[in-house]
């Protein structure tokens, strides 16, 4: 069949309105005039002639083509299809789809070069030109011959001769004429954007520090979410298991109050063990290092899981009690150290992403301990002591992979004083040789810590230079969990089974509620490079405040109002965001970052203990709360929130791309001292400092 044939029908006007008409021109000029500019810039100056610019050439070229192409379509009305209505199909086609490809060129050379060092020449170029020219050229001839554009879509685009918006396989060539690629343009160019930044930065996620912060958390802080959770879905199972045990004993049953007391045991003697575990954190950490703190805690997890996991068999309640509080202490040191080890050996622009990275395996832990706690996989009675038995295959999973991985390099230079195995780390964990300006800043902060000697932690409460620091890790660690998530995971139940959901059902809600808590902690991961603690902290408590405040109001109005409860639901969900961004994450970073070598572990106890009698008071009083002040008990951790917002704002600084020292200088005048370092000492690292800026000129020397 002929082409004008096919194509000769008459088709309804799309109206076109003036002012579309001049907004598509103008910025048609404006296009035009800029390609010009560039292509007149690289005919006039030949020494502007770089491989970059010649691929910006070819964009221009593109962009001309394309701005000339629609200048002519808004002059027409294009009422039926005719030669030039394919025509200017057929070149806003090749052109749009070009630029696309010439766009997706540039951003992969500037990748290329920058990022993977890798020296470019003819070959690429041309792989470009095959790629940017003929792949649109083929589709152009393609979508021609076979007769698929040419025909009036200005109600999609004003001017614009595209494919036939009534044809059954018309999104397959709205794809292919320019769509898919620009979908792909989308996806490929902030991608390559963000590893561009991240390089020039000078500092990268490598393989070895990727994998030691993967064998770290998933062997340690995964241990602390799961043991958190696992005994609440087999709860009634265990405490079955508590009455039959002793009524094979005694012969006769196990008294109410008395089972509740055990429970009540086996529920507070996980915290009660995570303040124990706070409370060996220094000790540990400065005698066997951080690496092998964590070595060392795994027997307090493998222990405690073989004697829970065999307790059924041996027909004894007691050991899961003793469990409990051993597994505690191996929460208590993980939650601390894994932060620690970390904190001291991520580059600064990495810093915190990696420090959020525990708080995220502590969020799956829980949800795994969730879905393995179903009561169609392991919340049975056959099942619970495999359930608690678990705990302990992450601990053997560290303990063989985590002796591959260095040991802080900070700890090894400024207390240690071994300052040669503290380069052979820095250069693994780095990727690259050159590290004598991290080394230097070691250098710097140990001797600007020198007169400040080991500090215990009663040195640290006295300890004038560091007083807001101090109050500042309380606070924090104190609004965790004194913010009412506790509260918050109580309700939920109550919440969705008054929203209709099925009370078998609410198990399941139980686990998407993790999963949010386990995707929003994901999100802060990757924001918070960009957004800053201090920000992430504002917005976490500040929503938890808000949250608490209307969640109050809909709990007392859901038996009135038949929204309400629907409203419930969304504060309970907001603040589990809220919570997952900042107020779970952030406090351990800050303390990583507020301290130096010589009071952080010191500080660590600090924050850890806090963080477990917080932890240990909300339980014995929560129920207490509940009882006496109902939905109103929201309001109190409503207060919280919103004084740990405006403690937050007055004092927490910024700590977001400086170094420990910088950091620790930001906070000297607060404090209203003065920092002083040895000028002769720092003068001796003056020559280091050069030769490397030699090593530098000569490197790039040699590459030139």
């Amino acid at each position: 069949m002929p082409h004008s044939t096919m194509l000769m029908g008459t088709m309804p006007p799309t109206e076109v309105y003036p002012s579309e008409r001049v907004i598509v021109m103008v910025s048609c000029v404006l296009s035009f005039l800029g390609s010009s500019l560039l292509v007149f810039t690289h005919a006039l100056w030949p020494e502007l002639r770089t491989r970059p610019r010649q691929l910006l050439l070819y964009l221009s070229l593109a962009d001309l083509l394309s701005s000339a192409s629609y200048f002519y379509g808004v002059l027409q009305d294009f009422n039926r299809t005719s030669w030039d209505c394919v025509l200017q199909g057929a070149l806003s086609t090749f052109s749009n789809t070009s630029s696309f490809f010439w766009t997706m060129a540039i951003a992969s050379y500037l990748y290329i070069t920058i990022v993977r060092g890798t020296p470019t020449g003819t070959g690429l170029l041309c792989f470009f030109h095959v790629m940017s020219w003929g792949v649109p050229f083929a589709i152009t001839v393609a979508a021609v011959a076979l007769k698929k554009i040419g025909y009036d879509a200005s109600n999609v685009s004003v001017g614009w001769c595209w494919v036939n918006l009534q044809a059954a396989d018309r999104v397959l060539w709205m794809l292919l004429t320019g769509k898919l690629w620009e979908l792909l343009a989308y996806v490929i160019l902030p991608v390559l954007y963000i590893l561009i930044k991240k390089h020039i930065n000078r500092a990268k996620m490598t393989l070895l520090l990727a994998g030691v912060t993967l064998v770290s958390t998933f062997g340690s802080s995964f241990q602390y979410g799961y043991n958190v959770s696992v005994i609440n879905a087999p709860a009634v199972f265990m405490q079955e298991f508590y009455n039959q045990t002793y009524f094979d004993r005694k012969g006769i049953p196990m008294e109410n109050s008395f089972q509740m007391l055990l429970w009540s045991l086996t529920v507070s003697m996980f915290p009660l063990g995570g303040f124990f575990g706070s409370l060996m954190v220094g000790p540990l950490v400065n005698q066997c290092g951080r690496k092998g703190t964590l070595l060392i805690n795994n027997i307090f997890s493998i222990v405690p899981a073989i004697l829970m996991g065999t307790s059924k068999v041996a027909k004894t309640f007691e050991v899961i009690i003793l469990s409990r509080i051993i597994v505690g202490i191996c929460a208590g040191l993980s939650s601390n150290v894994v932060p620690m080890y970390l904190g001291e050996m991520s580059p600064k622009n990495l810093r915190g992403a990696v420090g959020v990275m525990p708080q995220l395996f502590i969020t799956i832990g829980i949800l795994v301990a969730q879905i393995l706690g179903l009561t169609n996989i392991l919340g049975t009675l056959e099942g619970w002591p495999v359930l608690l038995g678990l705990t302990g295959i992450p601990a053997v999973v560290e303990l063989f992979l985590l002796p591959f991985f260095p040991e802080s390099p900070r700890y090894l230079l400024i207390q240690k004083g071994n300052e040669e195995q503290a380069r052979q780390a820095l250069k693994r964990l780095r990727g690259w040789d050159d590290v004598d300006d991290e080394i230097e800043e070691m250098r710097q902060e140990d001797q600007s810590e020198k007169l400040e000697g080991r500090l215990s932690v009663f040195n640290l409460c006295t300890f004038q230079a560091l007083r807001w620091q101090l109050i500042s890790i309380i606070v924090m660690m104190m609004g965790q969990q004194l913010s009412g998530v506790n509260a918050i995971f109580y309700y939920t139940d109550k919440i969705f089974e008054s929203a209709g959901v099925n009370k078998n059902d609410v198990q399941y809600v139980t686990v998407g509620i993790g999963a949010v808590n386990v995707f929003m902690t994901c999100v802060a991961v990757f924001i918070i490079e960009s957004l800053g603690r201090r920000l992430l902290l504002l917005a976490g408590f500040g929503i938890c405040c808000i949250s608490c405040a209307i969640l109050t109001m809909a709990l007392k109005l859901q038996a009135t109002v038949s929204w309400m409860q629907y409203l419930s639901i969304a504060c309970v969900i907001a603040y589990i965001i809220g919570h997952a961004i900042g107020a779970s994450p952030i406090p351990s970073v800050m303390i990583t970052e507020m301290f130096l070598q010589s009071s952080r572990p010191a500080a660590f106890m600090v924050g850890g203990s806090v963080h477990w009698l917080c932890n240990f008071t909300v339980g014995l009083v929560f129920l207490y709360m509940v009882k006496g002040l109902e939905a109103y008990c929201f309001l109190v951790f409503c207060a919280i929130c919103l004084v740990a917002v405006i403690y937050i704002f007055i004092i927490v600084p910024e700590t977001k791309g400086k170094t420990f020292m910088e950091i620790n200088q930001s906070m000297a005048k607060r404090n209203k001292v003065e920092i002083q370092m040895d000028k002769q000492k720092l003068n001796d690292f003056q020559p280091a400092s050069e030769t490397l800026k030699k090593k530098e000129e000569a490197h790039s020397a040699s590459v030139l």
